[in-house]
């Protein structure tokens, strides 16, 4: 080894170890951040929200002097060119630190307080509005939100087409609005349809029962079998209520989850349960070197989560094997208020299309995806200028009947529904590029099973972890997704193998024939 290469090599070491113990510290703050966000968003008094985020924004603020310091830049700066040199998951911190530094080098901590002031005030005034149905109380803070958001965006060296184009990306970096705008027309083309012919259909199966009230205490406990029968270690987990569900990466041993219980509507809890189990069960059996490495969760886009998520939620937890699974527990919880369903009528019924519902997290599988089109397009119009934000909820509720035909009772069923915008735009698209990607590798899944159904069928939900840990999760956090998706199935992001999943389930669930769905086109 030569002199030069030998000073290199210590060089980068250097940087590495500077990089590294700053990372430590600034994990220790998030770690603050997320034990004060997770008491904000299930126990904290209204009355203490103010005080919770001063204290959320003062520690926010000292993540960002960190990531601000000399230091912290030269060293992430002096690695990028060297990060072929480094093992794969170093490589991988350093491009994704690399690719923040371009994004946030021009932002002055000045600006960075008033982001997470805005962002964190904005979940308060979101939870009053709702409350009181009335978007006047927000629609100040989102037309806030907007005018911020597209500051953020002309600081950025590296812009993207349009600003939308750069909020995609950060959330799922290469997707942009020339990705998901045919990607969106073809799914739109390719269920409206079919969601005619099923308005018309002639059979419908049994609903009735998911009205019934059931005690919060059982759904309670059967919220926790659900958990542990997919997989969830509670050794390293826990579950509790809140008012929107959302689930938190603490650490690698710390995933908690989150739900919301409804005396009347069991099936919200059920399934809320099972989609973010499903973020957790990620979260639990992600490669260990993603924490070790000072990765943490920055390296799985959130379309990987909603994949799995998605995944556990739809392609599994509504499937006839995974309802024959849980079936017998099931009726043994709710044999009082459900003990006359039959395990096909539980099936057909988690799976009845509601043409009537207009809230995006009670959605059925099928007019699930039309939601997130509605909040794509008019993320889009409001970073492109083109609404008038005084009307905003006119225009959400004018596009739910012109797509779904139905609209909202007040602006708590309408535009207050979803927490997300509080803290920008960008997220929404994930939920359905999710749906997409889990339809590709689910023939992954089933062919190292030799049958999915089979297995879930079987209660061998170990087995379906264990294939998920080794066929689609281990690579999950070294590459972006398009690259993700075609190194682990061999095929690229489309809406194709989604739209076949779609078509295939509801017809037969319905009794529908393709001249049925061709007829009403």
């Amino acid at each position: 080894m030569n002199k030069n290469n030998h000073e290199n090599k210590l060089d980068v070491q250097k940087n590495l170890d500077t990089l590294l113990d700053i990372l430590k510290s600034i994990e220790h703050l998030e770690h603050t951040i997320h034990v004060l966000n997770f008491d904000m968003e299930t126990i904290c008094p209204k009355e203490g929200m103010d005080d919770m985020v001063r204290d959320i924004t003062i520690y926010q603020g000292k993540i960002f002097e960190a990531m601000k310091s000399e230091e912290y830049l030269s060293a992430v700066k002096a690695l990028y060119p060297e990060r072929e040199s480094l093992t794969p998951y170093q490589s991988r911190l350093v491009t994704l630190l690399f690719r923040d530094i371009q994004k946030n080098e021009n932002i002055t901590p000045e600006f960075n307080n008033e982001i997470q002031v805005l962002f964190n005030s904005a979940y308060a005034e979101w939870i009053e509005a709702k409350e009181k149905g009335d978007y006047a109380l927000f629609k100040d803070k989102l037309e806030q939100i907007q005018i911020t958001e597209k500051k953020i965006v002309s600081l950025r060296d590296d812009k993207k087409q349009t600003a939308y184009d750069s909020l995609l990306d950060d959330y799922e970096p290469g997707i942009t609005t020339a990705d998901l705008d045919p990607f969106f027309d073809e799914i739109e083309k390719g269920i409206v349809p079919l969601i005619k012919a099923i308005r018309s259909s002639s059979y419908q199966p049994r609903h009735d029962f998911l009205t019934r009230k059931v005690p919060l205490a059982k759904q309670e406990a059967f919220s926790r079998f659900l958990l542990e029968f997919n997989g969830f270690d509670f050794k390293r987990g826990c579950l509790t209520t809140t008012e929107h569900p959302f689930t938190d990466q603490f650490s690698y041993h710390d995933v908690r989850v989150t739900t919301h219980y409804y005396e009347d509507n069991f099936v919200s809890n059920m399934y809320s349960v099972i989609h973010e189990g499903g973020h957790a069960l990620f979260g639990q059996n992600i490669p260990e070197e993603v924490f070790t490495s000072h990765l943490g969760e920055s390296c799985l886009s959130m379309a990987k989560h909603e994949s799995v998520s998605r995944f556990y939620e739809t392609v599994i937890g509504r499937s006839r094997a995974y309802i024959h699974a849980i079936y017998p527990t099931f009726h043994k919880i709710f044999e009082e208020e459900l003990g006359d369903i039959s395990e096909e009528e539980l099936y057909e019924g988690v799976n009845y299309i509601d043409l009537n519902n207009t809230i995006r997290t009670e959605a059925d599988e099928l007019t699930y995806p039309l939601h997130i089109i509605i909040r794509y397009r008019l993320e889009k119009m409001m970073m492109d200028g083109t609404v008038d934000f005084t009307t905003l909820n006119k225009t959400w509720d004018s596009l739910y009947e012109k797509m779904l035909g139905v609209k909202g009772k007040n602006d708590s069923q309408g535009i207050l529904q979803d927490v997300h915008w509080t803290s920008g735009f960008g997220y929404f698209p994930t939920y359905t590029l999710g749906s997409a990607l889990n339809c590709i590798y689910k023939e992954v899944v089933d062919h190292a099973l030799g049958s999915l159904d089979q297995a879930v069928s079987e209660g061998r939900m170990d087995l379906v972890l264990e294939s998920l840990r080794r066929d689609v999760f281990a690579k999950a956090p070294l590459l972006d997704t398009k690259e993700w998706i075609k190194e682990i199935s061999g095929k690229e992001l489309s809406s194709k193998h989604y739209i076949e999943y779609l078509q295939k389930k509801f017809k037969e669930i319905y009794h529908l024939k393709d001249e049925d769905i061709k007829e009403r086109n």
